[in-house]
């Protein structure tokens, strides 16, 4: 089974001041992994490293045995999605239907019907389609978020890495997220997820991580 496997990780943006030291895990791609910690504790900055967003980084990350650090963004990316806490920092184009063609021919050089459709379907799904030629700048951030998810569903077989992927949704959008998570751990597909509303997906998550004084430390689940 494929997996991200982080081996004696050290990062630091100043050497006084160090987010991780000699820190450890492994992420299967079929298991649900759950990551909390108190702000400034590294959860973003790991979701970073691991999307090559940052490569100053001591120790290993490897990917099925494979060494991680030479692989450039494009490259990971065929691979892992990575979901930004700030919904306008995921946007890569001037309107919803733009952006998910963009994510999706990133991937897919000869666009055609059936990329067509899937995109409608995704939209239809999240209930975006009205919003599809508007520009970002005239929807709401949680509208916003709306076409982040969608972006993942165009990238339903890649690894998700997610960091506050509920935050600013309303409950049903939320149902809606908690379905595809679901949907997703049937046909043995996994994440890593951050945020501050464990309570709403606890019974879907396989292991929990706590960031802690420079570590990365497994939580014993409670029955």
């Amino acid at each position: 089974m494929k997996s991200i496997r982080i081996k004696d990780l050290s990062f630091a943006y100043q050497l006084e001041n160090p987010i991780f030291t000699n820190a450890s895990l492994e992420l299967p791609f079929n298991e649900i992994t759950f990551l909390k910690g108190a702000n400034g504790s590294g959860k973003t900055t790991l979701c970073r490293i691991l999307s090559g967003l940052e490569k100053r980084y001591i120790g290993s990350i490897n990917i099925n045995n494979l060494n991680f650090k030479p692989f450039s963004f494009t490259e990971r990316a065929k691979s892992i999605i990575y979901l930004k806490q700030e919904p306008l920092s995921n946007v890569v184009a001037a309107t919803p239907e733009d952006d998910l063609t963009l994510w999706q021919h990133g991937f897919d050089k000869h666009p055609n019907e059936s990329s067509s459709e899937l995109r409608k379907r995704v939209m239809e799904r999240l209930r975006i389609k009205d919003l599809k030629d508007k520009p970002f700048w005239e929807l709401s951030g949680g509208q916003v978020k709306r076409i982040g998810l969608a972006a993942l569903l165009i990238n339903y077989d890649k690894y998700w890495i997610l960091d506050e992927p509920i935050s600013g949704l309303d409950n049903t959008l939320i149902r809606i997220f908690i379905e595809i998570l679901e949907e997703r751990k049937t046909l043995g597909k996994g994440c890593l997820i951050i945020s501050h509303k464990e309570d709403k997906i606890l019974n879907l998550i396989d292991k929990s991580y706590l960031i802690q004084n420079e570590h990365i430390e497994q939580i014993a689940r409670k029955f």
